[in-house]
């Protein structure tokens, strides 16, 4: 992949990846390992991924929306307690498709591009949060 511009530096990071399809979870875990993000899970369901968003030491998570056929709400709810920022990935173009807490919360469309993940990830997990 030929870069245009320098990559945001997500080296060291811990980053939960909440996915359920496998072949996505896969994408993302590799994309994310070459960019130098400890990669946690991933996981594709809710159940599992509450407890590792309640446990695990993290910098940011991102969470599929629908897992499934249930609302990854617990899974945000249970980082935001902790006050760990994360990213919504959802294929959903309509913000009512979010957890009605969370519709704020910034959210990549599917398919994206390696780049814009990069950027949004950079902006919301090494801001002060």
């Amino acid at each position: 992949m030929t870069r245009l511009e320098a990559a945001p530096d997500l080296h060291g990071m811990r980053v939960l990846v909440v996915e359920d399809m496998l072949m996505v979870a896969e994408m993302l875990a590799e994309a994310l390992t070459i960019a130098g993000v400890e990669v946690v899970g991933p996981v594709g369901r809710v159940e599992a991924a509450v407890l590792m968003a309640q446990r695990e030491a993290l910098d940011g998570a991102l969470l599929d929306v629908n897992l499934a056929g249930e609302s990854s709400g617990p899974v945000a709810a249970a980082l935001h307690a902790r006050g760990i920022p994360f990213v919504f990935l959802t294929g959903y173009s309509d913000p009512a498709a979010l957890p009605t807490a969370f519709r704020e919360v910034p959210r990549l469309l599917k398919p994206f591009m390696e780049h814009e993940l990069e950027a949004a990830m950079a902006a919301r997990f090494r801001q002060p949060h």
